[in-house]
């Protein structure tokens, strides 16, 4: 073997153990924000996209800690994010292929940990009030598993 045909080899054996690795890295990684959102979406047929936002301890902006698309990750809230935060209410938006719920998100002591961004596919005989009743429900749901907004960040073991 020329040294030449050593260094290929010895270079593809480390590249694919990096990508090994990054990889068991990346799935180690996982949030408990991010397997909320995961977990939400495979259980309920009717959500068609899911994202919570939060402001990271140390940081001043609040953005997109968890989402079904990759994409959002690490965007900065917008004005539904913010107004859900400060009146602690959700927003409704209705729009050709689904309802849109932005709310507050609480831990399951009550306490604000950010908001949760949900997008219902259309079904007929769906209303505000049936949409707003349904991200009651979920919110339920998802508020009990949430520890704390120190929980959201912490990675899966």
């Amino acid at each position: 073997m020329t040294t030449k045909s050593t260094i290929l080899a010895s270079t593809v054996v480390v590249c694919t153990l990096t990508m090994v690795c990054s990889s068991l890295h990346a799935q180690s990684g996982r949030t408990h924000a991010q397997q909320l959102v995961d977990s939400t979406v495979k259980k309920n047929a009717d959500v068609a996209g899911l994202e919570i936002s939060a402001t990271p301890v140390g940081k001043t902006t609040c953005v997109t800690i968890a989402a079904t698309e990759t994409k959002d990750l690490g965007e900065k809230c917008d004005e539904d994010e913010f107004a859900a935060l400060k009146t602690g209410k959700p927003h409704v938006e209705k729009g050709a292929d689904g309802y849109d719920v932005t709310a507050p998100l609480h831990d399951a002591h009550g306490k604000l940990v950010g908001t949760i961004g949900i997008d219902f596919k259309l079904q007929s005989g769906q209303t505000d009030a049936s949409i707003l009743q349904r991200t009651s429900e979920l919110l339920n749901e998802l508020e009990q598993q949430i520890l704390s907004k120190k929980f959201l960040f912490q990675p899966v073991s």
